[in-house]
């Protein structure tokens, strides 16, 4: 059925690949953890208005594909990445890749639609995200945020091919430690978390922008790190547990797993203010080590 769908996908694109610019992610509330009234509990929503536009630096997207909202994604317009991305796993589904990225237009074009589209007739393309043409000779991979080896089918996969789910990341990093991390945390939630219509596993994957500034065609912020956290329902705890990781987004090969709550406390001190990526919930650690470190 996933492949059906990924050919009907490929012989629509662009016109099924839908993302929303919304005031507030309780137009998607499914990709958040929550609580124990069912309310979603996002991480911490930054808010800051830019003084030559009006409008706030921080955009927050629904990012539908296929008529179906896939993930949701906290974009900085300024810097021209995403603070983070939130998204769920139900189970390994080994989608396949496509080449080409789209944009969002609606965070250039006033006039723009709600549809995630290729560059082509977008007025003042790149003003408020990066776009194609920025990634042109750099040793940056177009670093996903929500990965393609964790999409729950090969619709969603094909969805996180926008360029407001990716950030500049070093190439032996990508491909090196925070790979192997992914494919890690993927195979522990798979084997040790409950993933059923009444539990799934939230994601949530994020980045701290270089400060001072680092860019990339002198345009785009280039991440200081990348993050990422996880709160699932374990098998035998029966208990919501969670792990982060943490990594400079550099040649070094490093990467730190760490407990949620000494992420928030780096997060805090990286960002200067407070930030929580499930409320101040989930704070049940899983004591063993999920990442093999080479």
């Amino acid at each position: 059925m996933g492949f059906v769908c990924g050919l009907f996908l490929l012989l629509t694109l662009p016109a099924l690949a839908l993302t929303e610019v919304v005031a507030s992610f309780s137009v998607c509330p499914d990709f958040f953890w929550k609580d124990q009234n069912g309310k979603p509990v996002t991480p911490t929503i930054f808010t800051e208005v830019n003084p030559q536009s009006g409008h706030d630096r921080y955009q927050k997207i629904c990012q539908r594909y296929n008529n179906l909202y896939q993930f949701a994604t906290l974009y900085d317009t300024t810097n021209k990445i995403p603070v983070y991305s939130a998204y769920k796993f139900r189970g390994i589904q080994r989608c396949s890749r496509k080449s080409d990225w789209l944009i969002e237009p609606k965070l250039d074009d006033n006039n723009g639609g709600p549809d995630m589209k290729n560059e082509n007739n977008v007025q003042n393309l790149g003003q408020n995200q990066a776009i194609n043409s920025d990634y042109v000779k750099s040793p940056y991979d177009k670093g996903h945020l929500y990965p393609v080896s964790q999409a729950d089918n090969q619709c969603t996969a094909y969805s996180t091919f926008t360029l407001t789910n990716a950030a500049p990341q070093h190439w032996h990093f990508n491909r090196g430690v925070w790979n192997q991390m992914e494919r890690a945390v993927l195979n522990y939630m798979n084997t040790n978390c409950q993933l059923d219509t009444n539990k799934i596993a939230y994601i949530v994957t994020g980045i701290v922008p270089s400060n001072p500034s680092s860019l990339m065609n002198k345009r785009v912020n280039i991440p200081a790190y990348f993050w990422n956290a996880f709160c699932c329902f374990d098998n035998i705890s029966k208990k919501w547990v969670s792990k982060a990781h943490l990594g400079p987004n550099d040649i070094s090969g490093t990467l730190w797993e760490l407990s949620l709550t000494n992420l928030e406390t780096n997060l805090a001190q990286d960002y200067g203010k407070a930030f929580s990526v499930f409320g101040g919930h989930c704070q049940s650690d899983i004591n063993n080590p999920i990442y093999p470190k080479p």
